[in-house]
């Protein structure tokens, strides 16, 4: 492996990192973050829609106590967290109950 130091003025990389080019994710959430665009694209909703004080809240109930901060800390199925999970779907029901998406 032959290595270059004169791409582009950065620390030396293997030749073949020259053609690597940017993430398409990467570009689109650039343009994302700019004011004037509203995004239809799937994932990406609007922040202020979210529930930051109820997030928060679970946030501490859950790092407050080591027991079930070292179990949402640590990796697990890839459904996630169940009691976070559980509170999710609580959180939505009663939204929904009251009208509030």
């Amino acid at each position: 492996m032959q290595e270059s130091d004169d791409w582009e003025g950065r620390p030396p990389f293997a030749n073949r990192m020259k053609g690597i080019t940017a993430s398409e994710i990467r570009e689109l959430l650039k343009i994302l973050d700019q004011p004037d665009v509203i995004s239809f694209a799937g994932g990406i909703p609007d922040p202020a829609l979210f529930p930051v004080a109820e997030i928060d809240w679970f946030s501490r109930r859950i790092l407050g106590a080591a027991d079930t901060a070292r179990s949402a800390l640590q990796y697990s199925v890839s459904e996630g967290f169940v009691p976070l999970r559980r509170w999710l779907a609580l959180l939505r029901a009663v939204r929904r109950g009251s009208g509030r998406r």
